[in-house]
């Protein structure tokens, strides 16, 4: 230990540093079949083709913040044309469209000068899809104005015209703007709209990247124009054989992680996405050493199995308003008898009681290989290992 005690002697074994070097390490398998978009560090939207990790960034106070590998579960865009190409956005009232420079650096996005209308005109754009009662569901689009100013963001349907609204803060660099719901009543050629009511009176509006995606909360866009893909797939990261690399410590070891905010619910609201360690080759907990998210009811939790049903360990963290684990610095620790959890500089627990598991993959916000298994839909900012058991006083200075 150092002089101080407060933290380790000697570096970690393995350093994965996914937010500062925005690459993936080549021992890391990563899949995902589809295309997938993300914010890169000049705050562009781009598509990654499949099977390509996507390092996202976002804004913050102006500045462009990375945020590491983005892992997500598999979302459909209902919205018939989402980038506004093809002019897929029809105006009810107010003009036709022009061209403007889009989030992704594109000239798609659709501008609509309103400085002369006098009436309270609209927008609408096309979901192709009957949407069912009590199911929740999410939109989302860009917006951008030449001023700053409020509108009507609205889903509508045929059988009760307005069925869900809030409004809509415009200003003038492009924001995205979401809003969830939970549908009352079966609805058929549905829609968002935009209404821009008498606030919108002599106004310039710019609008891209409408979604419609059934989930408590939005993903990343996900491109739709008439016969293209409209479905994102789910991001896989995983690092094999780790019992087989010099880096691992079969018997004691000390994992340290960052993430951001990992939301309540999903469409796979049930099973665990995790960081960690599993025995199994499919990823999964039924032996394992993780710390795993339970998405349906807000928690997460530490849990060290040797079979199921049979756990070494089992700590539980509180959970977060808006968020299964809100952003986070994690740290805990294994070894027979003397396991911990950490998070955020505090001692979260311990349990003094079980053996070890092997080990045979690391996960990385996941819980299982297969498709049908869940993702944390959140980005993995860093990860460290080493290879012993470090004190929970030195776990707690590496988390604050």
């Amino acid at each position: 230990m150092s002089i101080s005690q407060n933290f380790p002697e000697e570096g970690p074994t393995l350093n994965l540093n996914f937010a500062g070097s925005k690459t993936l390490d080549p021992r890391i398998t990563f899949s995902r079949t589809t295309t997938g978009t993300y914010m890169d560090d000049s705050g562009l939207i781009k598509v990654a083709p499949a099977d390509a990790p996507r390092f996202d960034h976002r804004y913050v106070n102006g500045e462009i913040e990375s945020l590491g590998l983005l892992v997500e579960e598999e979302r459909t865009n209902l919205v018939t044309d989402s980038n506004g190409g093809d002019y897929g956005y029809d105006m009810s009232s107010g003009g036709s469209p022009t061209n403007d420079i889009a989030p992704d650096g594109s000239t798609v996005a659709c501008k609509y000068d309103l400085s002369s209308n006098t009436g309270t005109p609209f927008l609408n754009c096309g979901v192709d899809t009957t949407l069912t009662n009590g199911v929740t569901y999410t939109m989302s689009m860009w917006v951008k104005g030449t001023t700053e100013f409020t509108v009507n963001l609205a889903f509508v349907g045929e059988t009760n015209y307005t069925v869900e609204s809030r409004n809509m803060d415009v200003t003038t660099s492009w924001t995205r703007e979401t809003y969830t719901f939970t549908l009352s009543g079966n609805q058929i050629n549905s829609r968002l709209q935009v209404f821009f009511g008498t606030q919108g009176q002599g106004k310039i509006i710019s609008i891209w990247g409408a979604q419609l995606e059934e989930g408590a909360f939005a993903t990343s866009y996900i491109p739709r124009s008439a016969g293209s893909q409209s479905t994102r797939n789910h991001d896989r990261a995983y690092y094999e054989n780790v019992d087989q690399t010099e880096w691992f410590n079969k018997t004691e070891g000390t994992v340290v992680f960052e993430h951001t905010d990992v939301p309540y619910n999903s469409t796979t609201s049930a099973g665990y996405p995790a960081v960690g360690f599993a025995r199994t080759s499919d990823g999964s907990s039924a032996s394992a050493i993780q710390y795993f998210f339970t998405k349906s009811y807000g928690a997460a939790q530490y849990l060290v199995r040797i079979t199921p049903g049979n756990d070494s360990a089992n700590i539980d963290p509180p959970g977060g308003t808006g968020s299964a684990a809100p952003a986070s610095k994690v740290g805990f620790v294994y070894k027979a008898n003397d396991y911990a959890l950490v998070r955020n500089g505090s001692l979260v627990g311990i349990d003094t009681s079980g053996a070890v598991p092997d080990a045979y993959m690391l996960i990385f916000g996941m819980n299982g290989v297969t498709a049908t298994e869940p993702n944390w839909n959140a980005h993995l900012k860093n990860l460290q290992y080493y290879p012993t058991r470090l004190s929970n006083t030195v776990l707690q200075n590496l988390t604050k």
